[in-house]
């Protein structure tokens, strides 16, 4: 798509990881920093993420066993993130009548470590398929924080090695709405 950033059009969710390629630290040190520095209203910052990998591979080995069976795939990355966002803002200055501005603001985050992951030539695939009561109570999850995804992260790796059922998934053309189908200027959103 001409005049939009590259980084933008070019990101993608796969599924092919070589779980052969480990991340350095610093690697995954800067996509933390990239989600540091996300909007937030009043500074609140609600993000917070568990962070697995190899210097932590009993704690890695019980986070991918929280994963979900159609995820196995997943299994091949190196680092896997769960992004997590406080519900309660002590302090905040949010109004009470508008609780999603946490959640949206820690999506912000993950937005900011996926497009410094795309930079980085990574992989960066966040996922909903997992058991969320495992992590909480696995990693002592406070109740006042929501599990809101999970992210598989790695070097790209052979499409051939994703699960049959999912291949395809890897090769496909990725489309978008039009913007005519997703912008409305005169109040007749569709149900849709």
């Amino acid at each position: 798509m001409d005049g939009i950033l590259d980084i933008l059009a070019g990101r993608w969710s796969s599924r092919a990881i070589d779980s052969s390629a480990p991340i350095a630290p610093e690697v995954l040190e800067r996509l933390l920093e990239a989600a540091r520095w996300a909007p937030s209203s009043f500074n609140n910052q609600p993000w917070r993420f568990l962070a697995f990998g190899p210097e932590n591979a009993d704690s890695l080995e019980k986070a991918r066993k929280a994963l979900k069976r159609k995820n196995a795939w997943a299994l091949a990355a190196p680092r896997l993130i769960f992004v997590l966002c406080r519900t309660d803002m002590p302090g905040s200055r949010i109004p009470s009548g508008m609780p999603m501005i946490p959640t949206y603001e820690s999506g912000m985050a993950a937005l900011q470590m996926a497009l410094q992951a795309a930079y980085e030539g990574l992989v960066f695939h966040q996922m909903l398929g997992f058991n969320q009561r495992r992590i909480r109570e696995d990693f002592k999850v406070p109740e006042n924080f929501a599990i809101l995804t999970a992210v598989a992260i790695g070097w790209p790796g052979n499409p051939e090695l994703v699960p049959e059922e999912m291949r395809f998934m890897e090769t496909e053309i990725r489309t978008r709405k039009a913007i005519s189908e997703l912008v409305f200027s005169d109040g007749a959103v569709p149900s849709e």
